[in-house]
C-alpha cells in the first residue's frame, strides 16, 4: 500500500452542510402535489388573424402555470380557475396583467409573433398576485417575473449585458440576471422566499442578507465585478 493510499485511510471526511445550509443547494418546489390548471380563455375577436397565435399561447400558459406556481412562494395561495386573455388594438405595453386577466397588444404580436415569452412574464404576475403594499419594490416585482421568463422558460436566450452603470433596481432583465446569479451561488430558494415575503407583506432588503450573509449593495457590487471586465 502506498503512502498516498494510507493517507486516504486516515483522512477526515469533509464536513457537509446540514439544515438550512443544505436546502439552499436544492430547488425545492412549493408543493409536490399537482396544481389545478386554470382554463385560459382567449378573445381575439378584435384580431381574427391572431386566433391561432392565441390558441398556442393558451396551451403554453396552461402547461406552464403549474410550473410557475411551484417555482414561487405559493404554498399559502389559491390557484386561479380561469385566466382571460384579451387582444386589444390600442395599448401602450406589449402585454399587461390586471384583474386576473392579461391584455395583449395586437400590433405587437403581429410584428413579434415569436414573443410567447411575454405571456409567461404576464402570467407570472398573476401568480405573484401581491397585495397592495408599499414595501414591495417594483424593480423586484418585475425582476421576479423576468427571472421566471428568461431563466426558467427560455434560458437559452442571450443574456442582457451588465455594465458599471446598471443598478439592481433597473428591474426586468437586469434584476432577473442578478437574481439568477444569487440563486446559483447562494440560495436556490431565494426567488421563492422573496416572492412569499412580498405575498405576505413581510418583504425587506434584509431578506437578501438572511439568505446570503451579505448586504444587498455588496451583493450587487460582487455581481457586477463578475460581468464587467
Amino acid at each position: 500500500m502506498t503512502i498516498f493510499a494510507i493517507a486516504l485511510l486516515f483522512q477526515q471526511p469533509p464536513v457537509l452542510p446540514t439544515g438550512g445550509a443544505l436546502t439552499k443547494q436544492a430547488y425545492i418546489l412549493s408543493s409536490a402535489k399537482a396544481v389545478p390548471t386554470p382554463k385560459v380563455v382567449v378573445d381575439t375577436s378584435a384580431a381574427p388573424d391572431l386566433a391561432e397565435w392565441g390558441t398556442t399561447a393558451a396551451t403554453l400558459m396552461e402547461q406552464w402555470y403549474p410550473i410557475v406556481w411551484n417555482l414561487l412562494g405559493t404554498d399559502q395561495s389559491k390557484p386561479a380557475e380561469t385566466i382571460k386573455v384579451t387582444f386589444q388594438l390600442k395599448q401602450d405595453a406589449p402585454a399587461y396583467a390586471t384583474g386576473g386577466g392579461i391584455f395583449v397588444s395586437i400590433p405587437w404580436v403581429r410584428s413579434h409573433p415569436d414573443d410567447f415569452g411575454m405571456m409567461i412574464h404576464e402570467m407570472t404576475h398573476l401568480v405573484q398576485a401581491y397585495p397592495n403594499s408599499r414595501s414591495n419594490p417594483g424593480w423586484l416585482v418585475e425582476g421576479v417575473a423576468d427571472y421566471i421568463r428568461w431563466w426558467r422558460y427560455e434560458p437559452e436566450a442571450p443574456r442582457t449585458k451588465i455594465t458599471a452603470n446598471n443598478k439592481y433596481t433597473d428591474a426586468y432583465r437586469v434584476t432577473a440576471y442578478f437574481l439568477a446569479y444569487l440563486t446559483h451561488k447562494y440560495d436556490h430558494a431565494l426567488v421563492r422566499k422573496l416572492d412569499k415575503a412580498m405575498k405576505t407583506r413581510s418583504y425587506s432588503d434584509a431578506l437578501f442578507e438572511e439568505s446570503t450573509g451579505k448586504k444587498l449593495d455588496a451583493l450587487w457590487a460582487e455581481f457586477v465585478a463578475t460581468q464587467v471586465k
